[in-house]
C-alpha cells in the first residue's frame, strides 16, 4: 500500500473537484446558439463552428461512457467508478484547448457567455488533467504494479530492474492495450488528419492507457493497479468488435 503523511492510503485523499463537464458544455452550447441567432449571417461563422465542435465532444463522450468505459472495466475486472466524468476527462487531448481558449477570448469582449472565465479555463485545461496528471499517476502506478513481475532477489541483479521494466511498459506495448480498448479512435480531439510516425502515435496511445491506470489507482489504490502476469495484457490480441 502507498500511504500519505497522515497514514491513510494515498489514493483516498487524492481527489479532484470535477467541473461537471456535461452541465458546463450544455450551458455553453445554449449561450452560443442564443448569440448566433442574434448575429448578422456574415458574423456567425465561428459561433457555428464552436457549436459543431461542442456537439462533437458530446457525441464522443456518449460513446466513451456508454461503450468504451464499460468494455475497459470488463477487461480489467474492476469498476472505474459510477461517475463516468473522470474517464471522459482522460480522453481529452491538447487540441481541445484551442476551442475553449477561442470561446473565452470572445466571451470576455462580448459578454455573452454565462459561464465564468474560471469555468471556461477549467474546460481549456481538461487535457492537462488527462495527459498530465492522470497519465503521470498511471505511469507511476504501472511501475509499482510491475515490481512483482520483475523483482529479482539477487542483489547483483538489482541494476537490471530498469531494463526489465522497459520490456513491459514501453509505449509499443501500451499501444497494443490501447488498441484492445479502442481508446485512440475515441479520444476527444480536433487534430488535423495528417500522417504521423508510429512512434508519435504509440506515445499518444501509451498516454491514454496511463490515464486509465491513473483513474484505477485513484479509485482502488496500488493493489488494483498491479499488472496481471507482469503485463497489462499488452501481449494479448485485440478483441473482435
Amino acid at each position: 500500500m502507498l500511504y500519505g503523511s497522515d497514514g491513510h492510503e494515498m489514493h483516498r485523499w487524492l481527489t479532484w473537484n470535477l467541473p461537471g463537464i456535461e452541465g458546463r458544455l450544455t450551458t455553453l452550447r445554449e449561450d452560443l446558439v442564443r448569440e448566433t441567432s442574434a448575429l448578422p449571417p456574415g458574423e456567425s461563422g465561428k459561433f457555428g463552428r464552436w457549436v459543431r465542435e461542442i456537439e462533437t465532444v458530446f457525441a464522443k463522450a456518449a460513446v466513451i461512457t456508454g461503450t468504451v468505459q464499460p468494455e475497459v472495466e470488463a477487461d480489467l475486472g474492476y469498476s472505474l467508478g459510477g461517475d463516468r466524468e473522470q474517464f471522459v476527462i482522460a480522453m481529452f487531448r491538447p487540441s481541445t484547448r484551442n476551442l475553449f481558449d477561442e470561446i473565452a477570448e470572445d466571451a470576455r469582449s462580448g459578454g455573452w457567455c454565462t459561464l465564468t472565465d474560471a469555468e471556461l479555463r477549467d474546460l481549456a485545461h481538461l487535457h492537462e488533467a488527462a495527459g498530465g496528471a492522470l497519465a503521470w499517476i498511471g505511469d507511476a502506478a504501472l511501475k509499482i504494479g510491475l515490481l512483482p513481475a520483475i523483482w529479482d532477489q539477487e542483489i547483483a541483479n538489482a541494476g537490471n530492474l530498469t531494463e526489465n521494466r522497459k520490456a513491459y511498459d514501453r509505449n509499443s506495448n501500451l499501444a497494443l492495450l490501447c488498441d484492445r480498448w479502442s481508446l485512440y479512435e475515441h479520444r476527444i480531439h480536433f487534430d488535423a488528419e495528417i500522417p504521423r510516425s508510429a512512434r508519435t502515435i504509440n506515445h499518444a496511445k501509451g498516454t491514454l492507457v496511463e490515464s486509465v491506470f491513473g483513474i484505477l489507482f485513484l479509485r482502488e489504490g496500488a493493489e488494483r493497479s498491479r499488472i496481471r502476469n507482469g503485463t497489462p495484457q499488452a501481449a494479448s490480441p485485440p478483441r473482435r468488435r
